[in-house]
């Protein structure tokens, strides 16, 4: 883990020395100052628990860009469970968190650069059990960015990124496991004419928690889009992680995504899922609405 950390301290130490240099382009056109997003996401599945729980996530996501290279942003989620029996599962933030970086971050050939937030493929750990519903306040998550290299003819964009999820959900109603976690990794960007290429790679690291079994974990993802109109960027993405604790397995599945900026400064997310692995949901959807000015 210390030698990621120095990865990720190594390269923004280095995009701070090159920064200005010919290959390391600016953005192609003037950056929004913040963007605001509310999503609502579905997700069910059984979870290698026997039982199925039905569960929503509905998260406003605050984003501040202070510079043309750097993001923070804020995640206030509210979550639905069905059941307090879920042992592992995603942070259903992958249509409002994904999509407010996605569409408020442009730089380079094709006019969008696609990011994958710390969040978009974090998974989470509950160990509670129980047959009634629950619902409350989910942890709220911090993030930081940090455009290293803007994408050019030949390079693609490089982005840094670190989190901090704080322990605000309930851990009695299974909600969460009341540590802080934090990370960080890097995504990469490329558009080919019409043709978009990402990918992201991120490092988690968990608290401890007697009975939860939890485990540090490294998250990824890769995602084929392409630019159908000037308004609409269909995608195909993959997205898993290591075994986030002990009770679960390898975390896989493939998401179905439409961006469609019906106006200059607001734009739809649509998404649906379907697992892999049998620690992921079985099925999922979300729609999100970004605000960007």
């Amino acid at each position: 883990m210390k030698k990621f950390f120095l990865s990720c301290t190594c390269i923004f130490l280095l995009s701070e020395l090159v920064a200005g240099v010919s290959w390391s382009a600016e953005p192609a056109e003037k950056q929004p100052v913040a963007s605001i997003s509310i999503g609502a996401e579905y997700a069910t599945g059984s979870y290698n628990t026997g039982s199925t729980t039905r569960s929503v996530y509905m998260p406003v996501i605050i984003n501040w860009y202070p510079t043309e290279r750097f993001d923070v942003s804020v995640e206030l989620p509210y979550l639905y469970q069905s059941s307090a029996q879920v042992t592992t599962t995603l942070y259903q933030s992958g249509a409002a968190s994904t999509a407010s970086q996605t569409v408020a971050r442009r730089g380079g050939p094709g006019g969008m650069a696609t990011t994958t937030t710390a969040s978009g493929s974090a998974p989470s750990s509950s160990s509670t059990s129980g047959s009634s519903s629950v619902s409350g306040l989910g942890d709220i998550i911090v993030r930081a960015g940090y455009i290293t290299f803007f994408e050019n003819d030949s390079l693609p964009q490089l982005r840094t990124s670190f989190f901090v999820k704080t322990p605000t959900a309930s851990v009695s109603d299974g909600l969460g496991t009341g540590e802080f976690d934090f990370g960080g990794g890097f995504d990469l960007s490329k558009w080919f004419g019409d043709l978009h290429l990402a990918g992201e790679l991120l490092y988690t690291r968990q608290g401890n928690v007697d009975g939860f079994g939890l485990k540090n974990y490294l998250s990824y993802s890769g995602t084929i889009g392409y630019q159908l109109t000037g308004t609409l960027q269909p995608m195909l993405t993959v997205k898993g992680a290591t075994a986030p604790s002990d009770y679960s397995d390898d975390l896989l599945e493939v998401r179905a995504r439409l961006l469609w900026n019906f106006v200059s400064t607001v734009t739809l997310d649509l998404f649906a899922s379907r697992g892999i692995s049998t620690s992921s949901p079985d099925y999922g959807a979300g729609i999100a609405v970004i605000y960007s000015f």
